[in-house]
């Protein structure tokens, strides 16, 4: 369903990337296939981003002459802490962003950044990335939440993420997307149980009771969440939430950081977006609606979802956003917004998952 499948593409590489933000020099050699006879003469640097796994600069850039390139642009490329860095190799995340733009960000209609360079050194896990930059916008607030009409918003880049290439023979051909073997599964549950008492120890006072509750119980017995078989396959972004998330000031939402996309179950996404992207009462009051909302959107691709079946897979998600919360923050440099957004995450979907008897539907009891 979908588009035709579609070929690697994106820039090529051809020499080992630099290590941190590029230099004149290295912007002149990476973009030469797109500056002409043009030259990179200045190079503002600008820090965006919180570097939690990377690090991102805005590049504002002045030329010698006109080319067909941009002002500014995005630079990204590996965290400054080692833990961070070993932590983005250890889960492959710098080979997934980068193996992103350069096979698939062209065979989707989500709204990712144009890119103009690519590259990674397999051997050091050096990465560069020049992506288009989408200013001015507004970055999405992950403690805030979002109001109802930027749920919709996110919602509908969901389905333009999921619906080209869902149940796609192609994913299954691409190594670094499908990197989740049985052992692999095994120890993402293991990995789980091994850092969930580190976080309760933690964040401890400031956890609600839901999410202490829920997560105890998951830990103890999460059936078969990790392991099971999918009834479906597409793209999933894999940390599709509100920091990810930039809200153009000329409409519509830019998606960024695609570090821990995978072939799965889509409605993971949806799930752990409006989980914490909601505040919990607007969560409970618009869910469904929601949901709904992204099934009918997929049936432009030809996808054929029922209702029933969405929500289902939505209520089995919904710990997809406390796993992240409670690995990523004991795995990342820690940060004081780190704490409030991971404990925003892990709040709120503790007490989805309670809402929703997220348990029993991981178990296959109801």
């Amino acid at each position: 369903m979908g588009t035709a499948e579609p070929q690697p593409s994106g820039a090529p590489a051809s020499s080992p990337p630099p290590t941190g933000a590029p230099s004149i020099e290295q912007l002149n050699r990476v973009l030469a296939p797109r500056l002409g006879a043009a030259r990179v003469i200045a190079a503002a640097e600008e820090t965006i981003g919180t570097g939690q796994m990377s690090e991102s600069r805005r590049l504002r850039l002045t030329y010698s002459a006109p080319c067909d390139l941009p002002a500014t642009m995005i630079a990204k490329f590996p965290s400054n802490d080692p833990k961070s860095r070993a932590t983005g190799k250890a889960t492959r995340c710098y080979e997934v962003e980068t193996s992103f733009y350069r096979d698939l960000r062209d065979a989707l209609d989500v709204a990712a950044p144009q890119c103009y360079f690519v590259e990674r050194d397999e051997a050091t896990d050096d990465f560069l990335l020049l992506l288009e930059d989408f200013a001015p916008c507004r970055q999405g607030d992950q403690i805030a939440g979002c109001a109802l009409d930027e749920a919709e918003a996110c919602v509908d880049e969901l389905v333009r993420l999921h619906g080209p290439l869902w149940n796609s023979p192609f994913l299954a051909t691409l190594p670094w997307l499908n990197r989740s073997t049985d052992s692999d599964r095994s120890g993402s549950q293991a990995l789980m149980q091994q850092v969930f008492p580190g976080f309760l120890a933690r964040y401890a006072d400031r956890l609600n009771p839901q999410a202490r509750r829920v997560g105890e119980e998951f830990v103890r017995d999460s059936g078969n969440y990790f392991r099971r078989t999918l009834p479906h396959r597409s793209v999933v972004h894999g940390d599709f939430r509100l920091d990810n998330l930039l809200f153009r000031a000329a409409g519509g939402v830019g998606v960024v950081d695609f570090q821990t996309v995978t072939h799965a179950c889509a409605p993971q996404d949806v799930a752990y977006f409006i989980g914490a992207g909601l505040e919990t009462e607007a969560r409970r009051t618009h869910e469904r609606a929601l949901v709904g909302r992204w099934t009918e959107g997929l049936r432009s691709y030809g996808v054929q979802l029922t209702t029933d079946d969405a929500w289902l897979e939505y209520r089995r998600y919904t710990f997809a956003g406390f796993v992240m919360a409670v690995v990523a923050s004991m795995i990342v440099k820690q940060t004081p917004r780190g704490d409030e957004m991971f404990l925003a995450m892990a709040n709120r979907h503790g007490v989805h998952a309670a809402d929703l008897n997220s348990l029993s539907a991981v178990r296959g009891e109801a």
